[in-house]
């Protein structure tokens, strides 16, 4: 009786790890893009409408350089900031085409976002910076 009770504590267990397991992908719904030194990562707006789309390039030394494409009659106001922080400062302009650009300094690899606020919609974008 107790080498019965025994297999089927490890048989449980065994199961409920598997279940465990398995039941991870109903968590994570849609991972982060990651982008690394030297790359280049294109996010686009879901929410504000016409469609922004920005393209974030990172180089060795985290240095970033942002350009955000935009209709004529949008005026976006854009931030990057690390998850849940503060902005980080950009130096910003227009380029020919009226696309919005900046650069900065990011302060080390981890989870950032790129806030973009047309009128009164707001939409967080986010992604993850690796090493």
């Amino acid at each position: 009786m107790p080498t019965r009770i025994i297999a089927l504590t490890i048989l449980g267990l065994t199961l409920g790890f598997i279940v465990l397991m398995a039941s991870v992908t109903l968590f994570v719904r849609e991972p982060l893009p990651i982008v690394g030194a030297n790359q280049t990562l294109l996010l686009h707006s879901t929410e504000i409408t016409p469609q922004i789309r920005s393209s974030v390039a990172i180089d060795g030394s985290y240095r970033v350089d942002l350009t955000v494409e935009h209709a004529p009659e949008q005026s976006p106001d854009v931030q990057l900031r690390p998850s849940g922080g503060q902005p980080i400062p950009l130096d910003t302009g227009t380029d020919s085409r009226g696309a919005w650009s900046g650069s900065g300094q990011l302060t080390g690899p981890g989870r950032w976002e790129l806030v973009l606020t047309e009128g009164n919609t707001r939409e967080v974008l986010q992604f993850i910076t690796r090493e």
